[in-house]
């Protein structure tokens, strides 16, 4: 039986999600448990995909399309967002998903304006994960 916390639990509804975007082969919900920043949004397909690397061309434009719903309403509600996925060994959870994610939490591989370079908080931010 493989690990797969998102065909396993939230797509057959086992877990209680909230969702943002269903479609044919796509879902984007929030977790039921805080993930990373002050919204987190995860978008899957709805049939299990490994990776990136195994997504069929045809899924990955329903994919993408869904993300990019997600996002710009990241944008319009918080004036910004990320939007990432890990593959390979960073890959915590073998199913391919898309986090969207904004605010307080978020890794910042740049450092917001508001953040003094050199403070404590810049040096945390710039280093999460």
């Amino acid at each position: 039986m493989r690990q797969d916390w998102y065909c396993d639990e939230v797509i057959p509804g086992a877990v209680k999600v909230e969702v943002l975007v269903r479609t044919d082969n796509t879902l984007a919900f929030r977790p039921p448990l805080p993930g990373f920043g002050t919204d987190h949004i995860i978008v899957i397909p709805t049939r299990h995909v490994s990776s990136l690397l195994d997504l069929d061309d045809h899924l990955a434009t329903e994919l993408m399309t869904t993300v990019k719903e997600v996002a710009a309403r990241a944008v319009d509600q918080h004036g910004g967002c990320q939007v990432l996925t890990t593959l390979g060994n960073e890959q915590h959870n073998k199913h391919l998903h898309w986090h969207v994610a904004v605010g307080e939490g978020v890794a910042r591989f740049i450092p917001s304006p508001d953040i003094a370079p050199n403070s404590p908080t810049s040096a945390v931010k710039s280093h999460r994960h």
